[in-house]
């Protein structure tokens, strides 16, 4: 709950909200025991923030609320989250072939909702 503005509440069911617990469980299917694991590993690594993010990336734990605004004009998902950074305007001005050529092999626009080789679904 918000507790200044109501509009970013989450329902108590929702699927955003995470029901995994810190115990192992023998009998739980791998995928809930994942859960498990990389939620612990990202609460651990979280101090190091570019660390968490990119666990995050790869596995898609922990659960995360969703994006309540998006200012990004329907460039980034509100539940996929940010994929990765833009090249910076330097890099532009300085190589923009090397940026053109980069862009092409991202298979994508140069934005955050833009997902990098690895990180495909």
């Amino acid at each position: 709950m918000d507790p200044k503005n109501a509009a970013n509440n989450i329902a108590a069911g929702s699927q955003w909200l995470s029901k995994i617990t810190i115990k192992w469980d023998d009998v739980a299917a791998d995928e809930k025991n994942l859960e498990r694991i990389i939620t612990q590993k990202w609460i651990a690594i979280f101090p190091e923030g570019q660390e968490a993010w990119s666990e995050f990336r790869r596995t898609g734990y922990p659960k995360l609320f969703p994006v309540m605004i998006n200012n990004s004009g329907g460039k980034i998902s509100t539940t996929e989250f940010i994929r990765r950074i833009n090249f910076v305007n330097t890099e532009y001005e300085t190589n923009p072939k090397g940026v053109q050529k980069a862009v092409t092999l991202l298979g994508g626009p140069d934005n955050g909702g833009t997902r990098l080789w690895w990180d495909k679904p």
